[in-house]
């Protein structure tokens, strides 16, 4: 671990406070968790990461990174892995504000992690999230099946969800619609077989330990890490997949702990009339052209992304274009 925190990206800016380990041997798949005072919300957490993770024959060990935090969560996951007789490992750090982000937490995680499987899989949630029952099996079968990258558009959950104004509930909506239709149209005009985008989060991600470390492993933005994680496989002609809905939820809490993340996304939808979407997603002009591009040249321009993200007045628009697209091509 010293070596670990000496070298990039930590550069010696972390402090190891304990290091927990009940893990023998090597691992068909380890999951990765950074964890910073969520001693609240926990306990759902672990129930639903047990019952993934024991719901399968695969042999796996959870990690905990658990960063600069003053409640009991490292001894409540402790209690846990012994309560439940699973492999696991608790790693407590303070990090220097530089570094004190999701980001470096998850990777401090994953690399760990990926110690324990170097021949297996990585998978990665939140600690505000619960997974599916058939998480871990669902990661597991899509690598098997020859993707570099398994991703999930993760869902809210229905009661933190169904207490913020109804605004968040339908840009969601409109966005998750958009991303499918502008699917469909990508392979029609392109020729290609996969998504135009993906919906990468941190609360449901899998990749294979050898690729994981052939890509230089997790990139450490202030937030994001997860799409930028996406980018650096497909810029590697890597295959990815997005699960529709593999059953995981996600807290609709409005204060994160990441700057720029998830809970300053929603708390934005939340206030904002008008609010900004998806930067993946483009209008469908843009759409088309980069389409073009793709069967001209063979291979995707590199301005995948546009300048400005579109808000969701403006998804409707695109949105009502590209159903009537569809209806007129009898796409559907």
């Amino acid at each position: 671990m010293a070596a670990l925190l000496a070298n990039s990206p930590f550069d010696g800016r972390a402090t190891l406070q304990q290091f927990s380990l009940n893990a023998v041997g090597e691992f068909t798949f380890a999951v990765a968790v950074p964890v910073r005072n969520e001693g609240e919300i926990l306990p759902q957490m672990l129930a639903a990461l047990l019952s993934a993770m024991t719901g399968i024959s695969e042999r796996g060990l959870a990690v905990f990174a658990v960063n600069d935090t003053q409640d009991a969560s490292a001894k409540l996951i402790r209690d846990w892995l012994g309560l439940n007789e699973l492999s696991g490992v608790v790693i407590e750090v303070g990090f220097a504000p530089a570094i004190r982000s999701a980001p470096y937490t998850r990777r401090l995680a994953l690399d760990v992690a990926s110690r324990f499987a170097p021949a297996g899989a990585l998978l990665t949630t939140d600690a505000d999230s619960e997974v599916g029952p058939g998480w871990v099996r669902q990661g597991l079968d899509g690598l098997a099946d020859g993707f570099d990258l398994i991703c999930e558009d993760v869902r809210l959950d229905d009661v933190g969800l169904a207490a913020l104004p109804d605004q968040v509930r339908l840009a969601g909506d409109a966005e998750r619609a958009y991303y499918a239709a502008c699917d469909v149209l990508w392979r029609r005009w392109s020729g290609e077989t996969g998504a135009f985008a993906h919906r990468a989060s941190g609360a449901s991600l899998a990749i294979a330990a050898a690729t994981y470390r052939k890509l230089g492993r997790l990139p450490v933005p202030h937030h994001g890490e997860d799409a930028a994680l996406c980018a650096m496989v497909l810029a590697d002609g890597g295959r990815v997949i997005t699960i529709a809905d593999g059953g995981t939820r996600t807290s609709a809490r409005l204060e994160g702990r990441a700057a720029g993340g998830c809970g300053a996304a929603l708390s934005r939808r939340a206030s904002e009339i008008d609010p900004v979407c998806d930067a993946a997603l483009v209008p469908l002009a843009e759409l088309r052209r980069l389409a073009s591009f793709r069967v001209r040249h063979g291979y995707r321009a590199k301005r995948d992304r546009p300048e400005r993200a579109l808000r969701y007045s403006e998804i409707l628009v695109q949105l009502a274009h590209a159903r009537a697209l569809l209806a007129e091509e009898a796409i559907v």
